[in-house]
């Protein structure tokens, strides 16, 4: 009976002694791995010990990142060019596993990706129940399959590997922190103090300057190009190493070259980067980096830079340092350019002022009495200075001139050359010159003293009061609207083409026979065209609805019930054009 059982004692003994051993060995590896707070090191221990122990041919161990994806960090017996490798688990493994050939590996991609590197033992990493990493092991070299006993041996190492390898990492991310935190405190330092200087001045060309200068004494870079928009569009304004009288300035303001230079948003290396056709020409003439100069999400600016002194490459923390000092500087560039514009619109407004109060002094100071009739106007310009013009002029004692127009474009141009319809007006009334004969005058005045582009739209008008006859011509205007008592209209359209954009025209009047209870509208195209948030118009027939429901009112007030339902219209709406109405109702 003793005999029987004296094989199983020893193999019991054997068993003993290999957990023993095991014990030993993993104890002794936890020294070595808990000895190092270097990743590197602890990896390289964790995939010898096994290798070397179990005659083991290929290894990897890979490490969680911070996106959570395992990049392999270790290798043995496998091409280095598996380093940086990145897996992606879609379910946690919580176990080891064993994995068939490859050609037999079904389910998820990074299993056929192990499998296809020669991996056959998989084994979680785990730490305080997550997954920080995976030891992968190759086959035996002689072949044969793991044991119950070594797989648990190899789980056993591998979580005592997890704290070791946990503990290196944190490590590892403080020192980086730390030395990022080194950095970016000497950067703050450096920025503050050119900051200081940059916000020195109001001077435009001179923060430029101290840009430009800051730049080459922090990178040691030996030429720089600074491109500010201009205009809408970018401009060379200064360089230093590189002068605008080389070779390189024509290749280097070309209009495909700034347009792409333009639609850049985000610094970088141009060695890094896939650049377009356009932006090629910068390789080729030595810079190395481009930055773009942004403010309120748009690019203001770009800078772009040669090589370094020291040849050195440029890494991604210079790049990042240079974008944030470029884009301080744009800030107080564009401080800069907003002071100058402040002190320019100061200037303009003064110029404005005065010009508006001597086109206010060309607009009637007061309403005419005239018998018989009721009259009323208003100008409400868009800007400071429009180019609306109305105007009621005495003739003689039974004879008074009503006279609207429109002229091209808006501000101070148009001003002026409504100034000059003014004067040429009244010169010929008072020439008793006919109302053919004014336009005819007037037009070939406006096309010999301004450009093509510069035209008048006119209507005149002189109304006999003892008669009640009104004698009209029309040089393109919005045909005025003449209503009867009985809600009956007509549109006053004869006459010619528009004032200044052909000399010697003709211009055909009409003469009117005016009856009690008439009402004659005469506007611009900012009444008809205003425009609201919908951007809708205005338009004829709103015009026309309101003068058929208002004829028994007077001149002056059926005019402001014009201008309010205008103002209810356009609600929210800025005016988009001047707007000018003069109403004539006959009274007896």
């Amino acid at each position: 009976m003793t005999e029987h059982r004296k094989p199983n004692q020893r193999s019991a003994d054997r068993e003993t002694d290999q957990r023993l051993m095991e014990l030993q060995s993993l104890f002794e590896m936890s020294q070595v791995l808990n000895s190092s707070l270097n990743i590197q090191t602890i990896l390289n221990n964790l995939l010898l010990t096994p290798m070397g122990r179990m005659m083991i041919s290929k290894g990897l161990v890979l490490v969680k990142d911070e996106q959570g994806a395992f990049e392999v960090k270790a290798v043995k017996g496998l091409s280095r060019e598996l380093y940086g490798k990145k897996l992606y688990l879609q379910d946690t493994l919580e176990v080891p596993i064993l994995l068939p050939d490859e050609q037999n590996v079904t389910g998820y991609q990074w299993k056929k990706s192990l499998a296809a590197w020669g991996i056959e033992l998989v084994l979680p990493i785990i730490s305080t129940n997550q997954m920080v990493g995976i030891l992968g092991l190759g086959q035996k070299v002689a072949q044969q399959k793991f044991t119950n006993s070594e797989i648990e041996y190899l789980s056993s190492l591998s979580n005592i590997a997890a704290s070791s390898i946990e503990n290196a990492l944190v490590y590892q991310k403080l020192e980086r922190v730390n030395r990022q935190l080194d950095k970016k405190i000497q950067e703050l330092n450096t920025l503050f103090d050119i900051g200081k200087e940059l916000n020195s001045t109001l001077d435009k060309q001179k923060i430029v300057t101290l840009l430009m200068f800051a730049i080459m004494g922090e990178m040691l870079v030996n030429k720089v190009i600074v491109y500010l928009k201009e205009g809408g569009s970018l401009k060379w304004v200064a360089s230093k190493g590189v002068s605008e009288y080389s070779p390189d300035y024509r290749a280097l303001t070309g209009k495909g070259f700034l347009k792409s230079l333009a639609r850049i948003t985000n610094a970088f290396a141009l060695e890094e980067a896939d650049l377009n056709r356009n932006l090629q020409v910068l390789h080729r003439r030595g810079f190395k980096v481009i930055v773009p100069m942004r403010v309120q999400e748009k690019t203001s600016g770009v800078i772009v830079l040669g090589d370094k002194i020291t040849r050195e490459p440029f890494k991604k923390d210079d790049v990042e340092f240079l974008s944030t000092l470029c884009n301080r500087a744009m800030l107080s560039i564009e401080n800069a350019r907003l002071f100058e514009e402040a002190l320019e619109k100061q200037k303009i407004e003064k110029e404005l002022n005065i010009a508006r109060e001597i086109q206010q002094r060309l607009l009637p100071e007061r309403t005419p009495r005239i018998e018989r009739f009721d009259i009323a106007g208003i100008n409400l310009s868009s800007q400071q200075v429009g180019g609306d013009y109305y105007d009621y002029i005495p003739i003689d004692d039974h004879r008074i001139g009503i006279a609207i127009a429109d002229v091209s474009g808006k501000g101070v141009p148009a001003s002026l050359l409504m100034s000059n319809l003014h004067a040429a007006l009244h010169s010929l009334i008072s020439s008793e010159v006919d109302v053919a004969a004014i336009s005819g005058r007037i037009n070939n005045l406006i096309h010999a003293h301004t450009s093509q582009d510069k035209f008048i739209t006119f209507f005149y008008a002189e109304v006999n009061t003892a008669d009640k006859t009104m004698t009209y011509v029309n040089a393109g205007h919005n045909p005025p609207f003449l209503y009867h008592a009985d809600g009956s209209y007509r549109i006053l359209d004869k006459g010619g083409l528009i004032l200044g954009v052909l000399p010697n025209m003709p211009y055909e009047t009409e003469t009117v026979q005016l009856q009690k209870g008439d009402v004659l509208f005469l506007y611009t195209d900012g009444v008809s065209e205003a425009i609201n948030v919908k951007n809708r118009q205005f338009e004829e027939w709103r015009i026309q609805d309101i003068l058929k429901a208002n004829l028994d009112k007077s001149a002056e007030e059926l005019m402001k019930v014009m201008i309010n339902e205008l103002q209810d219209f356009t609600m929210g709406a800025p005016q988009s054009d001047d707007i000018t109405m003069v109403v004539l109702k006959v009274t007896d």
